[in-house]
């Protein structure tokens, strides 16, 4: 089927923004706005945010995590500031250890990451009460408010935070580049967890409107949090401080908060259905601001990177449904992507008592994020990478698009499967097919035999030819359409563009293909040029055209050579290959990898982080010489180097180790596990999979809790590294509580308390656990003569 867009439209009218931010560091770098993107040295800058709670991670763990967040193209990191986490106790701040902001900002400078710092006083963050200490309430004010009871102790928590962050501001060098005041003020509250849960009784959600907001803003100021960037969530009924904060907005796919015993399925979102947020014209739920739409860029601070899970929803999230909200978020216009969480954590226990919301688990704030509680790599890691990679080496071209919508996509309602859902990024010329066959919560159907006809400025453009697209369920994707390669004028293609890197001989692009759909390359050829490939197939179409098919399954070579110009290369990769990609800038020089084994890049060199495994390979694109011969320190790790065409091959080999543990049943529900923990100096961590059913998982040592899992279905990971001062003789007792399919009664006549019955089936057991060690390896690059 062909499905017809008309782009004929002029470029969008690009200004400067009226917001009063912006500002300059003391090496001249500057940051501004446009009415559609940020500006950074002048350029269009495309911030992707993710968001990482220092406080929730050990110490001692920050850097590498971080480095971690950098490879998988973070380019901002977002941090709450849980004002419970730093004075539970009235008058005693704590910014020590797994607390302390200032050593957390000055590693994100460190290793070129900027910082927005989320200040509260009102965070959420499934935190007992928002964020907002114990203490403050039964007081002669309301929080929240403008009373200045309270605004007294927002003054003294800003001023703690402006202490511990002084220098650390862009206009001092710093990386802050961004302060959010409040959160879903107006919107959203928290449970009051001071008080008895029988009645739900929640916090305010905020009174002073506006004028609260800008009591907020010169506080931070006063404070000495000056930054470029002042933001607060758009959504719900929030005051915007209209030219002064950049109102932020965000999408989840999984909404615990919507479920209840009496609804407890979740309704599909609308977060998958394409939109225009510059377009006044169109209605939309999700975004229907105060001020007009065209007045400030959309961005983004809390796109579903995932989601917790809570005692009344119980869910698995699906990968797909991270970058498939990225590519419909960009679709519409976003610039500014924010993830909440990128990162997952674990709650510290405080002095108090726990210091989660109650709605979810005492510990673990894992979030299925792209990277785990345990610093695990997950598969919507590997589907946003890519994406990030275009972004930071091509989003300057797609800022400046506007959204054209096809006919009919503003009927499109979440729970229709039959429609396809596309939309372009175009100047009228140039640009991006967006399409998104995912939604949330239902099934869509496959889309064959799939063709688009544009009607640009210029003339009808219509794709592929030679094959068609199969658009399978669950799968999103962004085409170019007349895409510029160093000069060469690529009409289209049916793969992602992904990075590029450049050398005085060659300038070599990397695409991935979707998962299902073969690439297809169509070149505005010229006569003095030439076209081969390797793994594909090149035919002539019209026009001068030069097309390249390759089979989705594999990978090619492209490569076209033109008279006294440098020649240019396109590697094409399968969906597959293109997961174990890794683009990192570090110490001047770009590297392109291809690691199954997940991995960083810093001055040190590389750092592999291997999980079981005896041995890995790595694959490294060789764009110039010298050649660097990687190589391991340790003696105990042997790396192998073998040519293989454009790539140096590594094959590393580790010694075996094995990770030995007692598991003794207590009960079905319950085991004790016994495990030396001098493995641990042989490992950088040890994670345990467990299968269970049961309802809730614990896991104790020496009679605490150390952690704790709703049970959905998938493996309760448990990782052991930040645990072991509290492994009390390697010991750990698993307890889970039963899952139930049944009915409860309650006997109101018993003689003295309340009885209940159930009737049904429950299960409360321990299947299968393992354990898996994770070692770092580092490796630094030798000399080709070495």
């Amino acid at each position: 089927m062909e499905y017809a867009i008309d782009a004929r439209i002029s470029p969008k009218a690009i200004y400067p923004s009226t917001l009063k931010l912006g500002g300059q560091n003391p090496q001249g770098l500057d940051i501004r706005f446009t009415n559609y993107y940020m500006e950074l040295g002048g350029a269009p800058f495309i911030a992707i945010c993710g968001e990482f709670h220092y406080s929730r991670y050990p110490e001692t763990d920050w850097e590498p995590e971080l480095l971690k967040m950098k490879m998988s193209g973070i380019n901002v990191i977002a941090m709450y500031i849980f004002w419970n986490h730093h004075e539970e106790m009235e008058g005693v701040f704590d910014w020590e250890g797994s607390r302390n902001l200032r050593k957390f900002t000055e590693l994100c400078g460190r290793h070129g990451l900027y910082a927005i710092l989320r200040i509260g006083p009102f965070c959420h963050g499934e935190v007992r009460n928002g964020g907002l200490p114990d203490w403050l309430f039964g007081r002669d004010f309301d929080v929240r408010s403008n009373d200045e009871g309270y605004l007294n102790y927002v003054r003294r928590l800003y001023t703690e935070i402006g202490r511990q962050a002084v220098g650390l501001m862009f206009q001092d060098g710093g990386p802050v580049i961004g302060i959010q005041l409040e959160n879903e003020f107006n919107a959203a509250a928290a449970l009051w967890e001071l008080t008895a849960k029988q009645g739900d009784e929640y916090l305010s959600g905020g009174t002073g409107g506006a004028e609260h907001m800008r009591n907020l803003k010169q506080l931070a100021a006063a404070a000495g949090l000056i930054a470029p960037i002042y933001t607060s969530t758009g959504w719900g009924d929030a005051p915007v401080l209209e030219d002064e904060v950049l109102p932020l907005y965000g999408g989840y796919a999984y909404t615990p908060w919507s479920i209840s015993p009496d609804n407890p399925k979740q309704k599909p979102t609308g977060e998958y259905v394409f939109t225009s947020y510059h377009d006044e014209k169109i209605v939309s739920s999700e975004f229907q601001p105060k001020y007009p739409k065209t007045k400030y860029p959309f961005a983004c601070c809390e796109m579903g990177g995932g989601m917790q899970t809570w005692y009344l929803s119980r869910f698995i999230v699906e990968p797909e449904s991270v970058l498939a909200m990225s590519m419909v978020k960009m679709a519409g216009g976003c610039n500014f992507l924010g993830y909440y969480m990128f990162h997952g954590g674990t709650n510290p226990v405080g002095l108090t008592g726990y210091l989660n919301e109650s709605t979810t688990p005492r510990i673990t704030y894992d979030f299925q994020a792209p990277i785990g509680e345990f610093g695990q790599i997950r598969e919507s890691n590997h589907l946003l990478r890519p994406l990030h990679y275009f972004l930071q080496r091509f989003g300057g071209r797609l800022s400046p698009m506007a959204t054209v919508l096809p006919e009919g996509a503003e009927a499109i309602q979440p729970e229709d499967t039959e429609p396809l859902r596309y939309a372009l990024r175009t100047d009228g010329r140039s640009g991006f097919l967006f399409i998104n066959n995912y939604q949330d919560h239902i099934e869509m159907k496959t889309h064959e035999h799939v063709r688009f006809s544009l009607n640009m400025n210029g003339g009808n453009l219509t794709f592929p030819h030679k094959t068609v697209l199969t658009i399978k369920s669950k799968s999103s994707m962004m085409l170019p359409f007349h895409f510029d390669l160093d000069g060469l004028n690529l009409r289209y293609a049916t793969a992602q563009p992904v990075t590029s890197v450049e050398a005085a001989e060659a300038m070599t692009f990397f695409f991935a293909m979707p998962e299902g759909v073969d690439g297809e390359f169509a070149f505005d050829m010229e006569d003095l040029e030439h076209v081969a490939a390797e793994g594909g197939a090149v035919q002539r179409g019209e026009g001068g055209t030069a097309i390249v098919t390759v089979p989705h399954s594999g990978s090619a070579w492209i490569r076209v050579t033109r008279e006294g110009k440098r020649e240019i290369r396109l590697y094409v990769m399968s969906a597959k290959e293109a997961a174990t990609l890794w683009v990192s800038e570090a110490a001047g020089k770009s590297h392109v990898l291809f690691s199954e084994t997940p991995l960083t890049v810093s001055e040190k060199g590389l750092e592999f982080f291997a999980n079981g495994a005896s041995e890995f390979t790595f694959r490294e694109y060789v764009f110039a010489e010298p050649k660097s011969q990687w190589a391991s320190e340790e003696e105990l790790y042997k790396v192998h180097l073998e040519e293989e065409g454009a790539f140096c091959k590594y094959r590393v080999k580790l010694p075996l180790l094995q990770i030995p543990f007692r598991m003794t049943k207590l009960h079905p529900h319950k085991v004790l596990l016994h495990i030396n923990t001098a493995v641990l100096q042989d490992a950088d961590d040890v994670i345990f999979s467990i299968d269970y059913t049961g309802n809730v998982g614990y896991a104790f040592s020496g009679g605490k809790l150390i952690h704790d899992h709703f049970h959905n279905g998938a493996p309760w990971e448990l990782g052991l590294k930040r645990f072991g001062r509290q492994l009390r003789q390697g010991d750990i007792i698993l307890e889970t509580t039963p899952l139930r399919k049944g009915i409860m009664t309650v006997d109101a006549d018993a003689a003295m308390a309340v009885e209940r019955h159930f009737s049904g089936e429950q299960c409360a057991q321990f299947h299968q656990i393992t354990a898996e060690p994770v070692r770092r390896i580092l490796l630094t690059a030798e000399s080709p003569e070495a």
